[in-house]
Order: structure tokens, then sequence, then C-alpha cells
């Protein structure tokens, strides 16, 4: 596998038929288009010169996958969420999210092999491998799932590490986004839509840390959390370049964030916990995503894609 290789999740009920069952998807969304079948996505999508593109897995081999990490033996880990759903629905009282691993046995950058390592999670939002197992976000809580002898069967029940991240008013921008920082610290996300006070499971209140919108960071085994940064309003992934440097991505405001610990961010509605601000930092992008001078993100849902935009 080279580095241009891009992988796809693309859905079809034809491929790899063979592959255990699943509890089959719960769609809301009113589709426009219809869905195309992974070799019709595969010619409609369009890369750099140097890049390909080449199907890796589909259904029923993956479903709503939601995250993915990568382990020490070259094998996918995939976080599949069923459990999102609107407060109405009470969907996810009737599903459970699960874990699964793809391996390509052959090496022919397509997955032949999968596994299900767990299939007992709710609200699952991402996954990490580490120290012996598996870290998983299932609000109100980050578990660490231990796999101690790497057999791909948990050794017991999941242990919660973290817990107090808000889930009972909000279902949409939870705690989200785990991954490895070069510093050893387990990072993550989270959404503006709720208040929550983290801590140590048994943690009183008043010693708990407060986090509304922002990146936050673990350690493993000095068990210290701290956030990072706060501000912006849906972080949906973050990554460092080669001088470790962190940038996350956000929406409906501002694109891109440099990240600067401490660093007090523009919010897209509510104040800080700390009022006593001078001025908040913007993003570090040079442009947005939509005609931001004219008009109003959410009323692009109402009236359609606008030239200015389009534009943007």
């Amino acid at each position: 596998m080279n580095h241009s290789t891009l992988f796809i999740f693309a859905i079809s009920y034809s491929l790899l038929a063979a592959a255990p069952k699943a509890p089959p998807p719960f769609n809301t969304q009113e589709l426009s288009t219809p869905l195309l079948k992974p070799a019709e996505a595969l010619k409609a999508i369009t890369v750099p010169k140097g890049f390909r593109v080449q199907l890796a897995a589909a259904e029923p081999m993956v479903q709503q996958p939601i995250d993915m990490a990568w382990d020490a033996r070259g094998r996918l880990w995939v976080a599949e969420c069923y459990t999102y759903a609107e407060r109405e629905t009470n969907f996810e009282k009737k599903l459970k999210d699960r874990i699964i691993i793809l391996e390509d046995t052959n090496h022919d950058g397509v997955f032949d092999k999968r596994k299900i390592f767990w299939d007992g999670a709710s609200q699952l939002t991402s996954i990490e491998i580490g120290f012996g197992g598996v870290w998983a976000a299932c609000a109100p809580e980050i578990l660490f799932i231990p796999d101690r002898n790497g057999d791909d069967v948990p050794d017991g029940k999941p242990v919660p590490v973290l817990d107090g991240f808000e889930n009972d008013k909000v279902r949409h921008n939870i705690v989200n986004g785990l991954k490895w920082g070069p510093d050893g610290w387990l990072y993550g996300r989270h959404g503006i839509l709720a208040e929550s006070l983290v801590g140590t499971p048994g943690t009183p209140k008043a010693k708990r840390t407060p986090i509304n919108c922002g990146i936050w960071r673990y350690h493993p085994t000095r068990k210290k959390f701290e956030v990072v940064c706060h501000g912006t309003t849906n972080s949906w992934g973050h990554d460092w370049d080669e001088h470790g440097q962190l940038f996350f991505i956000n929406t409906v405001i501002g694109h891109l964030w440099h990240v600067v610990p401490g660093a007090r961010y523009q919010r897209m509605y509510g104040e800080h916990f700390d009022k006593h601000l001078y001025e908040l930092i913007q993003q570090t992008a040079d442009h947005f995503h939509w005609d931001i001078g004219k008009e109003k993100w959410a009323d692009l849902k109402k009236t359609g894609m606008t030239s200015g935009t389009d534009a943007a």
C-alpha cells in the first residue's frame, strides 16, 4: 500500500454477501439523489494527479462507520454507530454500537477478513488503540476495553476511565475524536450544545473540569484530564503537522484553527466560562464556507446553495 492510496467505505448489499449479518441501518434522511453502488461511486470520484481511489470495504462488511484507527499489525479497527438518533426515536435502546476489525490478508488493498471485537456500546463516536486495549468514546464515559494478550477478545468488561460527558440533553456533537498526540496524551473533542463536567469516576463535582466546545486531552498513565483550548462550535477533526503543531477543523463558523494551549477562540454563540477575556482568537484560515456577509448558514437549508456560498 502506498501513500497515494485512498480507502473508501461505500454502500452495497451485493459485495461480500457472506459477511456476518448486521442490524439494518436506520436512515431518516430525505435523499435528493439515488444511492450509488460502490463501483459507480468509485467512477464518480475525481482526485489530483498522482492519486488513486480504491474500494477497500463496503456493506455488509462494514456499516454505519463513524471512526477508525489502525493497529500495529496494519489492521483497521472501525467504530460502527447505530445509536445516533433523535431522542423521540429512542433508537439507542433497540440497537447497540460495535467495534469491528478489518484485515487485508493478501495485501491487495481490499479487506477480506472481518471480526467483531465488541458489540455492547451505546453512543460510540470514536476509538483508539493502545496500552493493551481499545479506548472508546461512549458518552457519558470514555471506556478502556482491555485485551492484554492481543487475541482480539476483551479480557473483561469495559473500564470507565473518564465520565461526566453530557449525553442526556443532546445527541449531537457529543464527545468524540480520540487520537494519540505526539506527546503521549489521548486527545479528544467536544461540541457546543452541552456543558460537561469531566473527571475520573467518583470525582466530586467541585473538582471536575468543565468543558463546552473545545479540545481536551487525557494522560493514560497519570490519569490526568485537562482542556487544551476552548471555543469554536463543533470540531470534526484534528491532527498534528511535522513540527508537532496541532490543528483542528470546524463547521458552521471558521474552517481551520491552529491550537494554542490555553487559547479562547471565537464561539458560535454563548459565552466562555471566563467572562473577563480581552479578545477572542479568530480562525486561522483565510476563507469561510458560506457567504458570511450576505446570508446565515442555517438559511441554506431552506433556500439551497447560493452563488456566493458556492464561490466561497
